[in-house]
């Protein structure tokens, strides 16, 4: 028991220590450069107070069942920071003084009738199930926004870097763990889960940090309204498929790293919400998906037949793609193969 309880005070005090060292250098050293990261900055903040309260209960004759009920009313406003990291990733600017004082007042008011209510297991067990249902809501809405959201960067950018939100559904396995871990110590005060809980909570948000660092969220807006088409203007909707990617090809439109549907769109001289229903109806794939087809087909592969000497970081960046694992990921969802393997293929005949 003993030392689990040594364990548990080490993980306490190294979790405080990591949330203190984060958010230091996120809000003074680094400086936020973008909203997403000032609010990164200030979860990390909130979740060093929170490890550092519980340094209390490593006290001598403080891990009783009062405190830990007490320690248990706090931790409970930690489901805010999760509510605001997916909210905020999913719908930029989201967060507000407004918002949070109206999330916090049900998590307010059950340390209220902790305190005047006798029964205290009603309360605590009302507060847990409300926890277990506020946690199972943020999960199903994040999952839903962040399909939402994906969805939209692949229909209107051809760039994902620093945008994509891929990396949340692991994200969301461990905020489970950590969760149900929470839960459990909350109610049956063990130090084993103890651990547990501040080991998969320092996963978590190490894991956070590391695949948003560089994140830029981007808010999804309402589609544009056709536009009038003039003489001028080329309406997908009226040409061949086949008559559609070359003029994109002869313009050299798809090679732009940064290529957007807006881009396409105004290049084209037509709107974007043509453009969007052009290339689900008739090309039956969303932006990114076209425009990586188009980039493998008509300048990775001819590049890699023509000069295998090329190197794939070289192929990558002159067929437009932003980075090498973009590259691959595509080159092998188009071919079948990856562009190692490709070039192996290649070399031997």
């Amino acid at each position: 028991m003993y030392d689990g309880l040594n364990i548990s005070a080490f993980l306490i005090g190294f979790s405080t220590a990591f949330f203190t060292v984060c958010s230091f250098y996120i809000l003074v050293v680094h400086r936020p450069n973008t909203r997403f990261q000032m609010v990164l900055g200030w979860i990390m903040a909130v979740w060093a107070v929170w490890n550092l309260k519980d340094i209390v209960i490593t006290f001598p004759g403080m891990y009783t069942e009062k405190v830990l009920d007490w320690i248990m009313f706090i931790d409970g406003f930690s489901a805010l920071t999760y509510t605001v990291f997916v909210f905020e990733v999913t719908m930029p600017g989201w967060t507000s003084l407004r918002r949070l004082a109206i999330l916090s007042l049900p998590f307010a008011l059950f340390p209220v009738a902790y305190a005047v209510v006798p029964s205290r297991d009603a309360v605590i067990y009302s507060y847990a199930a409300f926890l277990w249902c506020y946690a199972w809501s943020v999960v199903i809405m994040g999952y839903l926004k962040v399909r939402r959201y994906l969805s939209y960067i692949e229909r209107n950018y051809s760039n994902l870097e620093n945008i994509d939100v891929s990396w949340l559904r692991p994200v969301f396995i461990f905020a489970i763990i950590s969760q149900l871990a929470w839960l459990f110590t909350s109610l049956y005060a063990s130090v084993f889960i103890d651990i547990l809980y501040y080991i998969s909570t320092l996963c978590l948000w190490t894991m956070v940090l590391h695949y948003s660092w560089h994140f830029q969220p981007v808010s999804i807006s309402n589609e544009a309204a056709p536009a009038l088409a003039n003489s001028a203007s080329v309406n997908p909707l009226a040409i061949s498929k086949e008559e559609f990617i070359n003029i994109v090809v002869e313009r050299e439109l798809y090679l732009n790293k940064n290529l957007t549907l807006a881009d396409l769109s105004h290049a084209l001289k037509t709107n974007r919400t043509y453009m969007g229903k052009y290339l689900s109806g008739v090309c039956q794939m969303s932006f990114y998906d076209f425009i990586n087809q188009l980039r493998i087909e008509r300048r990775s592969i001819p590049l890699m037949r023509e000069h295998p000497e090329y190197t794939l970081e070289y192929v990558a960046d002159e067929s437009g793609f932003s980075s090498i694992s973009t590259f691959r990921r595509a080159f092998t969802k188009v071919t079948g193969r990856t562009p190692s393997q490709y070039q192996a293929v290649k070399g031997g005949e």
